[in-house]
């Protein structure tokens, strides 16, 4: 499924699945994708967050307590949630009909504020 993710795209969802494994979640949430986003943000991403004065911080707190309750027994990695599979879904759907033949950054983007 990946091999049509371009390196920016995959170093974000590695780092959804970090964010996911240090809040010691059991399953990387789409939650967990928008906070990989907005400590990578660059280009018209940053621009969004900074027009809606959210910060990396401010979305931190918000997941945080959002998924408080959602917390793992143990294991050495963080699987993908059937929501976070669904984003990915529709990530690979937006891109090809946009005509990419890559997901790019911009698709997750796009999809993670969507959802």
């Amino acid at each position: 499924m990946f091999e049509k993710f371009t390196e920016k795209a995959i170093n974000v969802i590695t780092e959804a699945q970090e964010q996911a494994k240090l809040m010691n979640n059991a399953y990387v949430q789409p939650e967990h994708l928008l906070l990989a986003i907005a400590k990578q943000a660059k280009g018209i991403s940053l621009k969004l967050f900074k027009n809606c004065n959210l910060t990396y911080d401010d979305l931190l707190k918000e997941v945080e307590k959002r998924l408080r309750f959602e917390k793992a027994v143990g294991g050495k990695s963080t699987p993908f949630s059937n929501e976070f599979k669904n984003l990915l879904k529709n990530t690979l759907d937006l891109a090809n009909k946009s005509g990419n033949s890559y997901v790019l950054f911009e698709h997750l983007f796009l999809v993670a504020i969507n959802d």
